[in-house]
Order: C-alpha cells, then structure tokens, then sequence
C-alpha cells in the first residue's frame, strides 16, 4: 500500500484514498493471511463496482482486475449463503487461491481473493472466516452512501474521456488518455495497455463491429459496459481515408439518490440505511434481519423517516426521498 505513483500498479492501489475503511480493511487481511496477491473489489446496492484495491507487485493491475469480474460472476451465481469462505473459481496464473465473499441475503458487498503458490491450510481458511461478520457490515454500510455528491462532480467526470481512433483491423492509428486524476484505476488500466486497447475494450469494441458490412447503413454507434465501472461507446468514422472506428472509455458510476435524503431531511446514518432496505421493498422483518436490529427499532426508524418528510405510507416516504415530482 502507498501513497505516492512509484509504478502503474502503484497508482491503481492509492486510487483508493488513504483515509478509506476499505482500504484498512484490505490491509488487515494482508496481515491475517500471508498471499502472493491480495486483491479486493466493492460493490454498491444495486451490484456495481465502486472500489479496487489491487497488490502492487509482480502482477498486471488489469489482469487482477479481471479475477475480480470473472470471480464476482461465478460467485453471484452460487446458491451458498452469505458471507463465506471458498476455493477461487476461477484460474489464478497456476497458484491457489480462497475467496472471502462479504455480504447480507444475497447481495454481494464485497470480494477479496488471496492467492500464492502453495496450498492454504484450514487454520488460514478460519482465520479468513472470522473477517466475513465484521467484514460484511462494513461494507453494507460503505454501500449505503455510493454516489457522486453534485452534479458538478458527474458532469465533471464524463468530461474527459479516453479518445481511441482505430483503424478497421483494429490497430490503434490514434489515441488520447486525460491526465485528470493519476490515481484513477480506470487511467491506469488504459495507460498499461500501451500503444493498444485494453483487451477488454477490444473485445466490446469488435463485439459491436462485427455486424458492420461493406454497407454503411449497418455501421451503427453503440454503448456497452463491459466492466461495472467502465462504459465504452462505439461509432464510425467517416473521411478521406477511409472507414475508421472512433471508440470513447469513460468511467460509470451511478448517482446515489440517499444523498437528497440526507441533505433535504436530515436523515440519521441508521435512517438512510433503513431506508435504502426499505427503497429496496424490505419489509420491516427483513430490514431488522438485515441489520441485527429488533423489528419494533426498525419500525421506529421507518416511523421517524415518514414524519420527517411528512410521508403518510412508505410508497409515498420512498416518492419524497428520492425526490419524485408531486410527492
């Protein structure tokens, strides 16, 4: 872990500021489990990526970025509960590898994958389990607060996007990477792939071309999100030298509608995580299960929340927070 870009790799680890829980939390169990590669993803409610904290040696940032895509979709797929410790799904360059998965229900929070040559023993798979309480409460609550704070700040960031012009063999003729944030994960990445795209920019960009006939009538733009943070828009170029393909990579995040309630109603840290349960249709039980809270404390905060924003039900206290005209 460090604070200073002594290496691209090094910049995708303090792309997470110094002051983050995550962060900490990463570096705790760096200290639990002894690993060649520690590397950690969070998600926010509805599934989208918001953080990476990748280790900083030997290895390629994007190819560690890659486990965690490919290891999130497997493990979103299982029907185990959560949280849990498992074997890695997914192939890790021949070394072995444990999965901790931190979340509530069967909403992923968090993912770490801790992996080395040699085999783990069962004392360290246990020493990983007693991470997954704190762990997924920790993250659950991080996730409560995702999200941009104004608009300036959104506007901001798809403002600059990397700039690709391809030939139609997909060779890179030109390319331009804003230099906005050094410590930006996504920068990192595409400053990696070198004179090239991203392999993962490749594959959507020759995904959605692959339908582009000698007709330019078939040559349609279009805009994917090949991974939770990264969107990729596609669309052709026309000049006197030929056909071309002009690619934009831009960062994605979603805007966090609980930020309104907080600023507008003066709404508690506990209320806003009630009420992100409750915009998520829990029922009063499932958001005390959800919180370790008994029923009657969950209903006093819902009760709470709908005087504050003079709300008369709850599809009307989820109308005035997230800020619905007429409610």
């Amino acid at each position: 872990m460090r604070t200073r870009r002594t290496s691209p790799a090094a910049a995708v680890i303090t792309a997470v500021p110094e002051a983050d829980r995550a962060r900490a939390f990463v570096a705790e169990l760096r200290t639990r489990v002894k690993a060649t590669y520690v590397v950690f993803s969070r998600y926010d409610q509805s599934g989208l990526q918001t953080e990476m904290v990748l280790g900083d040696d030997h290895a390629n940032p994007a190819r560690q970025a890659e486990w965690l895509q490919a290891e999130r979709l497997l493990q979103s797929r299982s029907e185990a509960p959560l949280p849990r410790v498992t074997d890695a799904m997914i192939a890790l360059n021949g070394m072995r590898g444990l999965v901790a998965v931190y979340g509530v229900d069967r909403t992923i929070f968090g993912l770490a994958i801790v992996a080395r040559p040699r085999a783990f023993t069962s004392e360290e798979r246990q020493e990983l389990e007693t991470t997954l309480r704190t762990g997924s409460e920790l993250m659950r609550r991080l996730s409560t607060f995702e999200g941009e704070q104004t608009a300036q700040e959104r506007t901001a960031e798809r403002a600059s996007p990397a700039q690709y012009v391809l030939r139609r063999d997909f060779t890179v003729e030109s390319r331009w990477i804003p230099d906005d944030d050094p410590n930006d994960v996504l920068q990192s990445i595409l400053e990696l792939s070198g004179d090239g795209l991203p392999p993962v920019v490749e594959n959507a960009v020759r995904a959605i071309t692959a339908s582009w006939t000698g007709d330019p009538a078939t040559w349609m733009p279009e805009t994917v999100v090949p991974l939770p943070f990264m969107v990729v828009r596609v669309a052709p170029l026309t000049g006197t030298g030929g056909a071309k393909i002009g690619v934009l990579v831009e960062r994605y995040r979603s805007r966090n509608p609980l930020r309104l309630a907080a600023e507008k109603f003066a709404m508690s840290s506990r209320e806003l995580e009630v009420l992100s349960l409750v915009l998520k249709g829990f029922g009063t039980p499932q958001i005390a299960n959800a919180l370790d809270i008994a029923e009657s404390t969950a209903h006093d905060h819902i009760k709470r929340m709908m005087l504050k924003t003079r709300a008369r039900n709850r599809v009307e206290l989820a109308a005035k927070t997230l800020g619905w005209r007429g409610a």
